[in-house]
């Protein structure tokens, strides 16, 4: 199993992943449109064809100062998701649990942002990724090939054969 706490979400801010500070959820959902179909074959029940597929990402956090003076410039709050919206800027971004076992990437558009003040409570937001094109699973594990003697197999160029 693993933990939520420690799945981060990134954004590329400036050439540079950066974390969503105090992020509190983050919801991934894949969709597909489905095409109705009829055959001959059917017997009465309905069918279909998958066709388009899309995903987003949603999250929610408390606000930081991070774009202003004073601001901690190594994270992302509601101030710099601000930026990225109303300027319609294409976003690359990441999640990944604390070990990088999991990784998932893509492009997306801020599709909504909204934040929300409660009496005696810290000020919280909320923001909606649309995904552009197909997003990535990897992992940031590696492992080197080898032959059960400890010895690391190479591909003939003094290259280690990476695999994972």
């Amino acid at each position: 199993m693993i933990d939520g706490t420690y799945s981060i979400l990134y954004l590329k801010w400036e050439d540079v992943f950066l974390p969503i500070g105090l992020l509190t959820s983050e919801d991934f959902s894949e969709d597909i449109e489905m095409l109705d179909t009829t055959t001959r074959d059917n017997g009465g029940w309905k069918t279909s064809t998958p066709t388009n597929q899309s995903y987003s990402l949603s999250f929610e956090g408390l606000i930081k100062n991070t774009n202003f003076n004073g601001g901690d410039f190594t994270k992302i709050s509601l101030d710099r998701l601000r930026t990225l919206k109303r300027n319609r800027i294409l976003i690359e971004w990441k999640t990944q649990d604390k070990d990088s076992v999991f990784i998932d990437s893509g492009f997306g558009y801020i599709t909504s942002l909204s934040k929300s003040s409660t009496i005696d409570e810290f000020i919280s937001f909320s923001a909606n990724i649309q995904g552009y094109g197909v997003p990535l699973s990897t992992s940031g594990l590696v492992f080197t090939l080898e032959d059960g003697n400890n010895n690391i197999i190479e591909d003939g160029n003094n290259n280690e054969i990476i695999t994972g």
